[in-house]
C-alpha cells in the first residue's frame, strides 16, 4: 500500500510542475520574440509607398525618424509591416499624416525596419472630435 500513496503526490507533483511551465513558457517565448525590438512613438510625418519608408516624429526627442516598411501579408508575415489602426487590421496606405502612432521596429544594418505599426484612434469618445491632448502627446499639430 505505500506504493499506492506515493502515486498520487507524485502525480499532483506532476501537474503542478506541467501547471507552472505552461504559465512560464508563454511568457518565455514573448520575451525572446521581442528581443531586439524597440519602440518609438510620435506623429506620423508621410508614407511613401514606392520608397517603402514611413516618417514618424519622435515625441521623446522631437526628430523624424525614418522606417523602411513593407506591407504584410499576414500578422504571421516575419518580412513584412503590420499595421493596426483603431485596434483593427490595416494597410500602410490607410495611416494618415499628422495621426499619433506607435512604431515597433528592429535595426536592419544602419536601417530601422518597423515589424508593427499601432495607430491609435485621436478622437475622443465624448465629443467626436479629435483630442486635443492625445495629438499634443504625439507630438502632432493640433487642428
Amino acid at each position: 500500500m505505500p506504493i499506492l500513496r506515493r502515486r498520487p503526490a507524485a502525480l499532483v507533483a506532476i501537474v503542478a510542475i506541467a501547471t507552472v511551465f505552461a504559465w512560464i513558457a508563454p511568457e518565455a517565448a514573448q520575451a525572446q520574440a521581442t528581443a531586439g525590438k524597440k519602440k518609438t512613438e510620435g506623429c506620423m510625418v508621410s508614407y511613401d509607398a514606392a520608397g517603402g519608408a514611413l516618417v514618424v516624429k519622435d515625441k521623446k526627442n522631437k526628430k523624424e525618424e525614418t522606417f523602411k516598411v513593407k506591407q504584410g501579408t499576414s500578422v504571421l508575415d516575419k518580412t513584412g509591416t503590420s499595421v493596426a489602426k483603431n485596434g483593427r487590421g490595416a494597410k500602410l496606405a490607410d495611416l494618415e499624416a499628422n495621426r499619433p502612432v506607435i512604431v515597433y521596429w528592429m535595426p536592419q544594418g544602419e536601417d530601422k525596419f518597423a515589424s508593427k505599426v499601432d495607430a491609435p484612434d485621436a478622437i475622443d469618445s465624448e465629443t467626436g472630435k479629435v483630442d486635443p491632448d492625445i495629438m499634443e502627446d504625439a507630438g502632432c499639430k493640433t487642428e
